[in-house]
């Protein structure tokens, strides 16, 4: 911030709504070094940066209100940030959405697992399309920078969103796209989406498989993503795109999360599915937005399929086939999967057992900060010694 602006927003703030003449007059009595003219340059290239705080009204009074800034430090004794992490400190603001602050994300030096990442990227938009001043902060020798650099981070954060100490000017995702054995690089999933990159992601999947593996999991990961992949680019109606990112870890871990920012899987079953389903008992009983419903909806839709927000088979929410692929995957040869659902202010972890996922295991967690949307993890950690 000049001199000459920090200078405009002051006078702002205490003597305000005033004309750009006056403000120029409190600045320059002889108006010989500040015009009016400097002022309604300084102000104007401002409002349209969106300053916040900042507004013009119909008699061309200039006025500034101060916003609060959040300082949010993700603080944590592992070496690295997971988004369990995240949720832990972001639960003391639930209604971060709302303030329209200066919110400040500081990570000092922590590197950040892919789950956590696209958690970051999607509460970030929202929160710059709500109109908050978002800025994310990072020690200045911090690898976490380039990490995000490499796997797309920078390039689906919001252009006003300020990154410390720098925002890389190359982007390491762009100059080795596709160039990664273990890494499938942030996508936007919108109406513009290339399903040719689930051919990419498959390929990157297959590469780790044994044979075996190979044989009756690949297909069925493929299925699984491309459906939910395809319900968000169809149903997710919002104006921030939807994510899709993995990352293959040494350990044989496969992590795929999957971020999406409109309206979220249960609003839409129970505001615009379950009216076409009344003659389904189970599912009249869940229409009440309850935590038990939400996880008994949840394993219904997942587990038996056929609900659509258009009441036709195997239209609208696109989770037709995915029911079936997830029993087929349960019963594979992989020692440990579990799919995570983060909506609104829960997050529900289900564990697979032979027929999908399973409410007895179940683990929530409830009272976190509201986010818009439906945010997947997918993560299965293969047998190594099959």
């Amino acid at each position: 911030m000049n001199d000459l602006l920090k200078n405009i927003l002051e006078i702002l703030e205490t003597k305000g709504p005033l004309k750009a003449k006056k403000i120029a007059l409190i600045l320059d009595p002889t108006r010989k070094e500040i015009t009016h003219t400097d002022v309604s340059s300084v102000l104007h290239q401002k409002l349209k940066s969106n300053l916040i705080g900042l507004s013009q009204n119909d008699d061309f009074c200039w006025e500034y209100k101060k916003t609060a800034t959040t300082l949010i430090s993700f603080a944590s004794q592992s070496s690295w940030l997971s988004a369990s992490h995240i949720e832990h400190a972001l639960k003391k603001y639930p209604d971060l959405l709302n303030l329209n602050s200066n919110v400040i994300f500081d990570f000092s030096n922590k590197p950040l697992f892919l789950d956590c990442i696209l958690k970051i990227l999607s509460i970030t938009n929202q929160l710059v399309n709500a109109g908050s001043k978002v800025t994310l902060k990072f020690d200045k020798d911090s690898e976490s920078i380039s990490y995000l650099s490499r796997c797309g981070f920078f390039d689906k954060i919001h252009e006003d969103v300020e990154v410390l100490p720098f925002r890389p000017e190359i982007s390491l995702a762009k100059l080795h796209n596709a160039n990664s054995e273990t890494l499938f690089e942030i996508i936007s999933i919108n109406e513009d989406y290339d399903e040719s990159y689930l051919e990419r992601l498959a390929e990157l999947i297959e590469a780790k498989l044994s044979d075996g593996d190979k044989d009756f999991l690949l297909n069925k990961l493929s299925t699984f993503i491309g459906e939910i992949v395809g319900n968000i680019r169809d149903h997710g109606l919002s104006d921030i795109d939807g994510y899709i990112a993995l990352q293959i870890y040494s350990s044989g871990k496969i992590v795929i999360a999957i971020s999406d920012s409109g309206a979220g899987l249960i609003t839409t079953l129970r505001d615009e599915a379950l009216i076409y389903y009344q003659a389904i008992p189970e599912l009249v009983a869940l229409k009440d937005p309850t935590l038990e419903n939400d996880i008994d909806l949840l394993k219904y839709v997942f587990n038996k399929g056929r609900v659509s927000r258009t009441g036709l088979d195997r239209r609208g929410l696109g989770l037709s086939i995915t029911n079936n692929v997830l029993k087929k995957i349960s019963n594979t040869k992989v020692t440990n999967i579990n799919l995570t659902i983060r909506q609104q202010r829960n997050e529900i972890h289900f564990p697979f057992g032979i027929d999908g996922i399973e409410t007895l295991g179940c683990k929530t967690k409830q009272d976190l900060m509201f986010i818009e949307g439906t945010h997947f993890v997918l993560t299965i950690q293969l047998d190594k010694n099959q």
